[in-house]
């Protein structure tokens, strides 16, 4: 895998947001097959039922958008993939250790920036403004 999204870039993907646009654009522009990892699985699926919750999309909305992201899945497009726990937190240990004193980095945010890192990705795509500056710094392309 060349390139790694974070939850908030896919999220952008399927339900009205301010960065959908963008996120539409820098897919377009830049092809790639993004990674779903559990974390990744996870929050989706957590965005999408606190949509539910939030009044901004129903169940059946709910329901029909995780059909998108299923048939994402089997185009190839998302690609669920695994990232051995141990690795991943050992990882972020060290990204907190050299990014979050300086930049006030969130957990989350350092596990997607680990989780990139150990599957060799070389684009990030992501608007969180503090994950883009250590994702930066740890030598990925961030994009958009």
């Amino acid at each position: 895998m060349v390139a790694f999204a974070d939850t908030g870039f896919i999220v952008s993907l399927y339900l009205p947001e301010s960065t959908s646009a963008p996120a539409r654009a820098a897919i377009q522009a830049t092809p790639a097959i993004l990674p779903l990892t559990p974390l990744i699985l996870l929050e989706l699926r957590n965005a999408f039922n606190r949509s539910v919750q939030q009044r901004r999309i129903t169940l059946a909305q709910r329901d029909a958008l995780w059909r998108d992201v299923e048939a994402d899945i089997a185009s190839g497009f998302l690609v669920p993939t695994p990232v051995a726990a141990e690795a991943l937190h050992k990882k972020a240990r060290q990204l907190s250790d050299h990014h979050t004193p300086v930049l006030g980095t969130r957990s989350l945010d350092l596990l997607h920036v680990a989780a990139a890192l150990l599957l060799e990705a070389r684009e990030f795509f992501s608007f969180d403004e503090r994950q883009r500056q250590a994702a930066a710094l740890e030598g990925l392309r961030v994009k958009p």
